[in-house]
């Protein structure tokens, strides 16, 4: 899903992305005579292996921080999609007394989201980055300057991450679905629903995997530092894999979902943190977006919910941090800061091992293996909660209750809880925090989109 865009925008950043460094300074970057006037046909045929690589690190660019935003603002992709779905699922409040619609609106005080609003920011920077990929798939298309080996993993590379990008417009989307056929820009395709845009990443992913397979053992350009152990078509295959997984339990594919695993760097008996990350620098690279000093009027605070209904001396409660006054607006606030990023270069999980032992965990469930659900659960209280073991109920409903809780915990603030709640039905159990507050189960469309192909 793409934002309306004209040609000349689309031009300016295909080129920005060609000239973007800050994932990997160790590739030079090719002389543009005339930045400001050059044309995508440069790139879309007959690209240069050294254009190919440029617009590689372009895509893991737009990928970490989103096109033409700026980290801290609250509309770069990452950050944006976690004020959100944190409000919307209740896991924080953001207090900003200059812009009072995160809050206000986002809790549904108004009674209504605006499709216009600044905070669909996420919208716009993971359709940017999509298109940024797509734009590498062309240009690779096109080209004689690189062997099928090469071609076959920009395009196993493209494809997961469309797919990934995809995915998080359509967290968000839910129910409202999203187009996926954007072969034609002036006359895109019509909204699909939830459960064919599902399928169609699906797809996207699975073709990306066996375009991986058959790419050899390197890629033509160089994997920033996040991506160390996951630089390779084969071992890019194993986060492919991951986000496979993480979608086959959206679609209740259980055994899909396992299947996706076992070919993924899920170990249940691995460090919980394995998995790709985004990094962040000082400049002239950027800085974590999410991260926050701590006690300041503006901030980021967890929903009061959050430390109340934690298992007494659970580890995961250092996310959070106490405030020396609680921080209100509009009558609603909370005691504790979001201090889930301790310094402003602590790098963002993309998705890790804790994650995927969690979908065992919940596929366990649903297959009726409870012992083995029990298992993997006690990994994440105990490794990652510093908690006991399991001592509740051997039923399905029983250890559900118990997933979710882990989730909220093991994944707090990084878009899952309001996403499993909907999935579960159960919306309707997030706190109200103050009277006429309601829960949405979609974010709308923006108006861009709406008139796009009018």
């Amino acid at each position: 899903m793409i934002r309306f865009i004209t040609t000349v925008r689309l031009i300016v950043a295909a080129i920005t992305l060609l000239l973007t460094v800050s994932c990997n300074k160790i590739i030079n970057t090719p002389h543009v005579g005339n930045p400001n006037g050059a044309e995508l046909s440069t790139v879309l045929t007959n690209a240069t292996r050294d254009q190919l690589t440029q617009l590689a690190i372009g895509t893991f660019s737009a990928m970490r921080t989103g096109y033409n935003t700026n980290p801290g603002n609250g509309t770069s992709s990452y950050e944006s999609y976690c004020k959100v779905a944190g409000t919307l699922g209740r896991e924080v409040y953001v207090i900003n007394s200059s812009e009072t619609r995160w809050l206000n609106e986002l809790a549904g005080l108004n009674g209504a989201l605006d499709p216009g609003a600044f905070y669909n920011g996420y919208y716009f920077s993971f359709s940017s980055c999509r298109q940024t990929a797509a734009i590498l798939q062309q240009s690779a298309l096109n080209t004689n300057s690189i062997d099928s080996q090469e071609r076959e993993g920009i395009l196993g590379f493209t494809n997961t991450v469309i797919a990934f990008e995809m995915l998080h417009i359509l967290n968000m989307q839910g129910k409202n679905g999203i187009r996926i056929n954007l072969a034609d820009y002036l006359n895109p395709g019509p909204f699909v629903s939830y459960d064919s845009a599902l399928a169609a990443i699906k797809g996207r992913l699975d073709s990306a995997a066996t375009q991986l397979q058959q790419a050899g053992n390197a890629f033509l350009f160089t994997s920033p530092a996040g991506f160390a152990g996951f630089d390779a078509p084969m071992t890019f295959l194993l986060f492919n894999r991951a986000i496979a997984a993480r979608i086959a339990i959206y679609q209740k594919d259980w055994q899909g979902a396992l299947n996706a695993l076992n070919a993924s760097y899920f170990n249940l008996n691995g460090s919980l943190s394995t998995g790709p990350v985004f990094n962040w620098g000082l400049a002239p690279d950027v800085l974590n977006p999410l991260y926050q000093p701590l006690d300041n009027s503006i901030s980021v605070v967890a929903n009061n919910s959050f430390a109340a209904e934690a298992e007494p001396g659970d580890w995961r409660l250092n996310k959070i941090a106490l405030r020396s006054a609680p921080n209100t607006l509009v009558g609603v606030g909370g005691a504790y800061d979001v201090n889930l990023y301790p310094a402003n270069v602590t790098p963002v999980s993309i998705i890790r091992n804790e994650e995927l032992i969690l979908i065992y965990a919940e596929c366990m469930i649903q297959l009726g293996q409870l012992q083995n659900a029990v298992q993997a659960l006690n990994i994440i209280r105990t490794q990652a909660g510093g908690l006991g073991p399991y001592t509740g109920g051997l039923t399905q409903n029983a250890l559900i209750d118990e997933l979710l809780k882990q989730r909220r915990y093991s994944l707090f603030y990084e878009g899952h809880r309001w996403i499993d709640m909907r999935r579960y039905g159960r919306l309707g159990q997030l706190p109200l925090d103050q009277p006429g507050q309601i829960i949405f189960d979609a974010m709308p469309r923006p108006l861009s989109e709406v008139n796009w192909g009018k």
